[in-house]
């Protein structure tokens, strides 16, 4: 590229006579650059890019678009701040713009259901993590309640049976009743297979459903928008409050997270229904629970008594009296590693009659240990329809 100095130059010397070729070895350019000027063309000056202060957190930013599915402007906002952005909103929604765009262009016809009709459930693996000492795999549950898009979610050290139980009991406490169907995924904990094309759950499970009378639905295999909301509820509580927490326990964790989808999680517009979940929660036709006794999500096993009145568990040994002998004796395990015995129903006294022999060769299972990793440590307050009517009549504190 030549300077405006440079092509007034060239007509000047074309001018007086210099042949193209001249004009050429003169300035040490191509004789078709020549030409070119000599022609009309102007030079012309490209505008001077300026550095934009986002330029250091736009690979950061496009991550959390591409691969996170954040488009909520203030969140990237607060984020690149904490990283030591000071420029303001404006150019960071300029910015993500296009990317929401493509995102709208990208999105299907949901499937809408009546009030009561529909929850849906799921889990995610939130990664490795060290709470109270101990490695433990963090998971996170997560319900949603199809038509109003009330949310609930509870972290958890497991994703068994009992643990997705205890959650499911904890949903349908904490939205003060239970739908007419529930939409799960294929989830091995529940499910025995398929048999021409029909689920074939497990009798535990069904039992559960059973008590609190619910009809489990399993979504179509590879069909992951039939269960898009509980989808897009995970990526909403994982982006908007996973990622910046902090946390000293499980427990606290837990807290944390019922205090932000008191405040925030469920107060937030929905885009698609334009309501606030709290307030279409209260139109929600849900079969109340309230006068129910919560269900037994303990883990459950026999053990027989021998002759000198032990009998074995998780590779300890454990002394009852001697009258208990060749009984089977019920052993209770609730998620927070309380054990309880029964015979016939009746509970066995713990505190007198039972002797606990720890064992040489085997440590008791670590996610026995520390109490505060229980995942069921904490309860969840029943509410009543009545509780949301007083909440959305002012702020929360």
């Amino acid at each position: 590229m030549i300077t405006k100095g440079d092509y007034l130059l060239i007509k000047d010397l074309f001018a007086r006579g210099m042949s193209i070729s001249d004009i050429a070895k003169k300035l040490e350019i191509d004789r078709k650059t020549v030409r070119k000027y000599l022609n009309g063309e102007a030079p012309t000056r490209k505008p001077r890019t300026r550095n934009s202060k986002l330029d250091p957190y736009k690979n950061y930013i496009l991550r959390r678009m591409r691969e996170d599915e954040v488009l909520n402007s203030e969140v990237l906002l607060r984020e690149i701040k904490q990283q030591g952005y000071q420029g303001g909103r404006t150019i960071l929604k300029d910015f993500m713009q296009p990317f929401r765009v493509q995102k709208k262009s990208r999105q299907t016809i949901r499937y809408e259901t009546v009030p009561g009709e529909q929850m849906q459930v799921d889990w995610k693996h939130v990664g490795e993590y060290i709470i109270a000492g101990e490695r433990v795999q963090l998971s996170m549950f997560v319900a949603i309640l199809s038509y109003s898009r009330m949310k609930y979610a509870r972290f958890t050290i497991s994703q068994d049976r009992e643990h997705l139980l205890d959650c499911l009991a904890d949903a349908f406490e904490y939205f003060g009743g239970v739908t007419r169907k529930i939409l799960f995924d294929n989830m091995r904990t529940i499910m025995d297979g398929r048999e021409a094309g029909q689920v074939k759950w497990n009798e535990a499970f069904l039992d559960f459903a059973n008590y609190y009378g619910f009809f489990p639905r399993a979504c179509k295999p590879y069909r992951a928008q039939t269960k898009g909301k509980v989808e897009r509820a995970i990526q909403f509580i994982a982006n908007n409050f996973f990622h910046s927490v902090t946390f000293s326990s499980l427990e606290d964790l837990n807290q944390q997270l019922l205090r932000w989808l008191d405040s925030v999680g469920n107060r937030k517009i929905n885009t698609t229904t334009n309501a606030v979940p709290q307030e279409l929660w209260l139109k929600e036709e849900l079969h109340s629970i309230l006068e129910m006794p919560r269900y037994d999500t303990s883990y459950k096993s026999y053990r027989k008594v021998h002759l000198d009145g032990t009998f074995s568990y998780k590779g300890e040994t454990w002394r009852v009296p001697l009258t208990y002998v060749g009984a089977e004796i019920l052993v209770k395990e609730n998620l927070s590693g309380d054990i309880f015995l029964f015979h016939k129903g009746e509970k066995i006294q713990l505190n007198e009659n039972v002797v606990y022999f720890p064992s040489k060769e085997k440590k008791r299972p670590k996610q026995r240990i520390p109490a505060v990793i229980s995942a069921s440590s904490y309860s969840v307050e029943v509410r009543p329809l009545s509780a949301y009517e007083d909440l959305l009549k002012g702020d929360l504190p």
